[in-house]
Parts: C-alpha cells; sequence; structure tokens
C-alpha cells in the first residue's frame, strides 16, 4: 500500500492548479464571478431576479448546484488558499488512511456541498448578505478536520479553534471569512464520518 496520501495530495494539487491558471493568466476575477456560489440565487427569490438581471439568468437552481461544487475549487488569493491547502495537508493523511479513500472522498466533496448550504441559509435568512460570493475549499477541508476528529485526531481540534480565532480577527479587520462554513462544514464531516463508522461496525457484525 502506497505510504502517499493519494487523495490528499490530488485534491491539493487540482486546487492548486485552478488557482494558479487564473493567477498567472489574469482571469481569477472572472473564474470567481463565474463559478463561485452565491446564496441568493438558491434561497431568496428577490436576490434570484436581481442577480439573473446581472448575468443574464445564470443562476437558476441547477446552475447554483453546480455553483455549490465548484466554488469549492476556487479561491480569492494566496493567503485564502494557502490557509486551506495547509489545514488539508495537516490531518488529510491521517484522515485518509484510516477511513480510506472510498469513504474520503465522498465525505470531502459532501461536507463541502453541505458547508454552502448552511452559509447560504444563514448569509441570505439571517445575515442578508446572500449576495456576496462563496469561494473556497474551507467547507470541505473543515469536513476533513471534522473526519478526522471523529477518528480520534485531537489535532483537528486545534486547528478548529484556530479557524475560530482567525475568523474573529478578520472580523474585527473586516475581512471577509464566511465562518459559517467551516462550522458546517466540520459538523457535516463529524457526523458523516460518524455514521461510516457506526455502518462498518454494523456489518462487522453481521
Amino acid at each position: 500500500m502506497s505510504k502517499i496520501p493519494l487523495a490528499t495530495v490530488s485534491l491539493i494539487a487540482i486546487n492548486a492548479a485552478i488557482f494558479a491558471m487564473g493567477f498567472l493568466t489574469d482571469s481569477q476575477s472572472q473564474i470567481i464571478r463565474n463559478y463561485g456560489f452565491i446564496p441568493d440565487s438558491l434561497f431568496n427569490a428577490d436576490g434570484l431576479n436581481d442577480l439573473n438581471n446581472q448575468q443574464n439568468g445564470d443562476n437558476g437552481l441547477l446552475s447554483s448546484l453546480v455553483r455549490m461544487f465548484t466554488s469549492m475549487f476556487i479561491h480569492a488569493n494566496i493567503a485564502h488558499i494557502a490557509f486551506n491547502l495547509v489545514a488539508l495537508a495537516y490531518v488529510g493523511g491521517f484522515a485518509e488512511k484510516a477511513i480510506g479513500v472510498p469513504r474520503y472522498l465522498p465525505v470531502y466533496f459532501l461536507s463541502g456541498m453541505f458547508a454552502a448550504f448552511f452559509h447560504g441559509i444563514i448569509a441570505s435568512y439571517l445575515l442578508n448578505n446572500g449576495q456576496v460570493l462563496l469561494v473556497g475549499a474551507s467547507g470541505a477541508v473543515s469536513g476533513i478536520l471534522g473526519m478526522a476528529a471523529a477518528l480520534g485526531n485531537r489535532q483537528a481540534y486545534y486547528w478548529l479553534v484556530f479557524q475560530i480565532v482567525f475568523a474573529f480577527l478578520g472580523s474585527v479587520s473586516s475581512i471577509p471569512i464566511a465562518f459559517t462554513a467551516h462550522v458546517g462544514g466540520f459538523i457535516a464531516g463529524l457526523l458523516l464520518t460518524k455514521i461510516l463508522v457506526m455502518m462498518g461496525h454494523n456489518k462487522m457484525a453481521t
């Protein structure tokens, strides 16, 4: 068995490659506009109408769901992608080897989707800022942190605390950080992993 966590390394490489392409071709802003997730496009009819007028009807239900997925691979700047990929490298290898790639990748992607959904509900209905684009692998990476925590890795909790501190400092300095996506992703990863572990135990028992 390979000692290299291939899924984690691949995810890091894909995210880095997409960011590098946007950075080197000076198309990062366009990529963010075209593939970032807009909460109001899914949760707020008034906001959807406004966005449709601005972007030629590109925010239907299917488009919004696709954007929830594609937004996981887009980052605003070097600090943003570095923070996420360092976190993924921090515990991703442990989680991947502990649970296996067939479980690891679905938890990663489902956590990212749930994180966008969780963030979108709060942004559209509570904070009234659902027209702000959401990008970044934060939710998916937080899902892997939740997975690692469910598997007994206490370092995952340390990184979560670091995220809380970082989010607080960001709010003080007016840096937009979708902390709700971090929280939603962590919860999803934690619960999904516990369910997978329970299912695995049940199969062994039978």
